[in-house]
C-alpha cells in the first residue's frame, strides 16, 4: 500500500512539473515586462495632482510626456557661478617682428622716394623741359627721350657708369641751340664751375694741336669731376661739333666713359652734339616719317667712324627734320626778336623760298632753320 501511495505522489509531481514547464516561459516573460514598466513608471517624478494611474505603471513608456521628461532630464545644466575655461591661445612671436619689419621697409621706401624727389627738384628738370619745348621746334620725340634719360640718371647719386647722351641731326635742326639751352639752364641751377661747354671749332681749330687739346680737355674734366665730388653734385660736360674732333680727342673721351673708374668719374653727364650720321637719319625719316627705329642704322654708321659710339654707356638721340610749319615758327620767333611785325603772309612767302624734301604730302626743309637768320637780316 505504501508503494502504491509513493507511486501516486510521483505521478502527481510529474504532472505538476510538466504543467510548470509548459507555462514557465510565459510567466517569466510577463514578469520581466511587468518589472520593466513598473521600474520606469516609478522612476518618473510626477507633479502634484497627477492621475494615480501613472503611479501604478499604466503610463506607456513611449508617450509624449515620457519622451519630454527624458529629454529634459538628459540636458546638462551648469550653475551660474561655474567658470568655464577655454583652451588658452598661444600668441605667435613672429607676428610682432613681421609688423616691425613692414614698418621699417615702408620708412625706407618712403625716404628713398623723398630723396629721389630732392635730387630731381635740385636740377629743376621741369623748368628745363618747358624751356626746350618752347624754344626748339619739331623735336618732341627727341626731347622726351632726352628728358627721360636725365630724369632717371639725376634722380640718384649712386651709378654704375656715367651718362653719355649723343645727339645727332642734320644741319639747322637745333643741335647748337640745344647745347646753349642746356648750358644756360644747368649753370643757373648748379655751380658754374660744374658745367663745361666745349666747342671743337673754337677750342681746337687746328688738327696739329690734337695732343695738346686732348690733354687740356682731360685736365679740365678731371678738375670739374673732383670739385663736383666734394660738393656731392653731378657735373655736366657738353661737347658741341663733335664731328670736328680728332680721333685722339675721341679716344680721350672714350677713356672717361669706362665703368671701371673711381666714383667721381662715374657720376658725370656727357652730352655730345654732332651732325655725324645725318645721312642715315634723313633717309630713315623720309621713309618712315619719324625717328622711331633710327637708332640701329645710326649706331652702325657711327661705329664705322670711331669705337666711341660702341660704348654701352652712350645713348643715341636722333633729331628729326623740320617741316614747313616749323620753319614758319622759326621765322616768327626770329622776326619778333629783331623787332619786326610778323605778318603771316610775308612769313609764308619767306618760308617758300627754302628747299624742301617732299614725301607723302609732307615738306621737310633741307637746311632746317639755318637760313632763317640770314633772310630776316636782309629785311
Amino acid at each position: 500500500m505504501d508503494v502504491q501511495v509513493e507511486k501516486e505522489r510521483g505521478d502527481e509531481e510529474k504532472e505538476v512539473g510538466q504543467s510548470t514547464s509548459i507555462f514557465s516561459p510565459q510567466l517569466k516573460a510577463m514578469m520581466r515586462i511587468k518589472k520593466k514598466y513598473l521600474k520606469r513608471s516609478n522612476s518618473v517624478r510626477l507633479p502634484h495632482g497627477t492621475n494615480s494611474a501613472v503611479s501604478d505603471g499604466s503610463l506607456h513608456p513611449k508617450s509624449p510626456q515620457t519622451r519630454k521628461s527624458k529629454r529634459r532630464k538628459s540636458r546638462v545644466l551648469f550653475p551660474n557661478d561655474t567658470l568655464m575655461f577655454k583652451p588658452k591661445r598661444e600668441r605667435s612671436r613672429a607676428k610682432p617682428f613681421l609688423v616691425l619689419f613692414s614698418v621699417i621697409v615702408f620708412v625706407q621706401v618712403y625716404n628713398a622716394i623723398e630723396n629721389l624727389d630732392d635730387h630731381v627738384v635740385k636740377y629743376d628738370l621741369e623748368g628745363l623741359e618747358r624751356a626746350l619745348h618752347r624754344e626748339l621746334f619739331g623735336q618732341t620725340e627727341a626731347l622726351e627721350e632726352l628728358m627721360g634719360q636725365l630724369n632717371d640718371y639725376l634722380s640718384t647719386y649712386a651709378h654704375q657708369h656715367p651718362l653719355a647722351l649723343s645727339v645727332h641731326g642734320a644741319s639747322g635742326v637745333g643741335k647748337s641751340h640745344l647745347g646753349r639751352l642746356l648750358v644756360r639752364h644747368f649753370r643757373s641751377v648748379v655751380d658754374d664751375k660744374l658745367v663745361v661747354h666745349y666747342s671743337s671749332k673754337h677750342r681746337c681749330p687746328q688738327q696739329e694741336a690734337a695732343q695738346h687739346c686732348a690733354s687740356t680737355l682731360a685736365r679740365r674734366i678731371t678738375e670739374v669731376v673732383t670739385l663736383a665730388e666734394e660738393d656731392e653734385q653731378i657735373p655736366f660736360i657738353i661737347l658741341d661739333e663733335v664731328e670736328l674732333m680728332s680721333p685722339l680727342l675721341l679716344d680721350t673721351l672714350q677713356n672717361f666713359l669706362q665703368s671701371d673708374q673711381t666714383n667721381e668719374f662715374i657720376n658725370v653727364v656727357y652730352i655730345f652734339l654732332s651732325s655725324l650720321g645725318q645721312r642715315e637719319i634723313t633717309a630713315h625719316i623720309l621713309q618712315n616719317a619719324s625717328t622711331a627705329g633710327a637708332h640701329k642704322p645710326l649706331r652702325l654708321a657711327l661705329s664705322l667712324i670711331h669705337p666711341l659710339w660702341m660704348e654701352p654707356a652712350i645713348e643715341l638721340i636722333p633729331l628729326s627734320l623740320l617741316e614747313r610749319e616749323h620753319i614758319i615758327q622759326c621765322f616768327l620767333e626770329e622776326m619778333t626778336l629783331e623787332g619786326f611785325y610778323p605778318e603771316l603772309s610775308h612769313v609764308e612767302r619767306l618760308a617758300d623760298e627754302l628747299a624742301y624734301h617732299r614725301v607723302a604730302g609732307r615738306q621737310y626743309a633741307k637746311t632746317g632753320c639755318k637760313q632763317v637768320v640770314g633772310k630776316v637780316n636782309l629785311l
